[in-house]
């Protein structure tokens, strides 16, 4: 392969994992998120807003 290309591949090869990278910290704060408010909502004595 050429050099051109070498970069580009290696480009792709990075940005993937950065991408990947970020939808699984995306991912993790969103699994928090819903596990924080079920918490909530099994705590509260008011159910009603839980319903949000």
């Amino acid at each position: 392969m050429t050099n051109p290309a070498i970069e580009l591949l290696i480009l792709i090869i990075v940005l993937v994992n950065f991408g990947t990278i970020l939808i699984a910290k995306i991912y993790s704060q969103s699994v928090k998120e819903i596990q924080r408010k079920r918490l909530f909502c099994s705590e509260s004595i008011n159910k009603a807003s839980c319903f949000f």
